[in-house]
């Protein structure tokens, strides 16, 4: 018998934790890195082992060292796109990367197709990850995850999907109304400030928590073109409107990367998230200055709805 494949994927992220599940299923070993991480774990793996990657991706000039064990690499997020020609890569923006993983598995034959067993919880993680109209139901499962962890999410939906119990529907009550005095208490603290033709909100965070919930307030509520959130640990998450394209932004500007309108970067070392508004908002200035690069939100995927990604990024 082979080595197990290891699959590298999202960490702190319901899709990242439903490719847990999915590779558990076809026995492979899940090891949880932020995006931003992959590369260095992947520096740090045995180089005789095989590894997936999904719903993280490393730069294209790292292809060439991981390609001899790079068994596949699927991925939904914008700022994986150049790697869309290389071998075993398998990008698609459409749906989220469990429904593309699971539709790897199934293809291969390494999973067996069992949509009974596993739509009913990749068709809720397709929506909420893409923030689809009908993504309730996915945001339900997020809050459940973010609040029990792996553990609680690998033992329940391991084998596929199972019912939320009586104990795990009154949780996910409490967990609504403490969403909303997050949401309450924080958007009362974002700075507003302009970048260019662009006016856009910085929040610091003293606690995880409805990034997306708290975005979608300030963007709504203040007309913005983006909102930047400083994480306890120094991660930032960005989210959009339709005139500015996030990912790009993170990517020019902090290091990062994502979806149009949803995306990711990190606070360079040496700056407390407490102290990082001002940086943020000169480092944001700075990426949108006129004659630098074209940050206008380009147009969704062909067959692709619009749509949102999850807050963990």
């Amino acid at each position: 018998m082979g080595t197990p494949l290891t699959l590298v994927t999202h960490d702190h992220c319901l899709d990242g934790a439903t490719c847990g599940v999915l590779g558990l299923a076809a026995g492979m070993l899940p090891a949880f890195v932020y995006p931003d991480g992959a590369q260095a774990f992947l520096s740090n793996l045995p180089l005789d082992r095989p590894v997936v990657l999904a719903d993280v991706s490393f730069p294209p000039e790292v292809y060439p060292r991981e390609a001899e064990r790079l068994v596949a690499l699927i991925d939904h997020h914008q700022s994986a796109l150049p790697l869309a020609d290389r071998p075993r890569v398998h990008i698609d923006q459409r749906h989220c990367a469990s429904t593309l993983l699971y539709e790897w598995l199934t293809a291969t034959g390494r999973l067996a197709t069992d949509d009974a067993r596993w739509r009913p919880l990749l068709d809720p993680v397709d929506d909420y990850d893409l923030w689809r109209p009908e993504h309730k139901a996915g945001q339900a499962l997020s809050r459940l995850y973010m609040a029990r962890g792996w553990a609680w999410f690998r033992d329940k939906f391991r084998d596929g999907w199972s019912p939320l119990t009586e104990g795990e529907l009154q949780q996910l009550q409490q967990l609504e109304s403490e969403e909303a005095a997050f949401v309450d208490h924080y958007s009362g603290r974002a700075e507003l400030f302009d970048a260019a033709s662009h006016r856009l909100a910085v929040v610091w965070l003293e606690e995880e928590g409805a990034v997306n919930e708290l975005s979608h307030r300030l963007l709504t509520q203040h007309a913005l073109a983006g909102v930047i959130a400083i994480k306890p640990d120094g991660r930032l998450s960005c989210r959009t409107s339709p005139v500015l394209d996030a990912a790009r932004l993170m990517e020019a500007g902090f290091q990062g990367g994502g979806h149009p309108r949803a995306a990711g970067g990190r606070l360079p070392a040496g700056i407390q998230p407490a102290d990082g508004a001002a940086w943020v908002k000169e480092r944001t200035a700075e990426a949108l200055a006129p004659g630098t690069a074209d940050f206008m939100r380009a147009a969704p995927p062909p067959g692709g709805r619009e749509g949102v990604p999850h807050p963990s990024r």
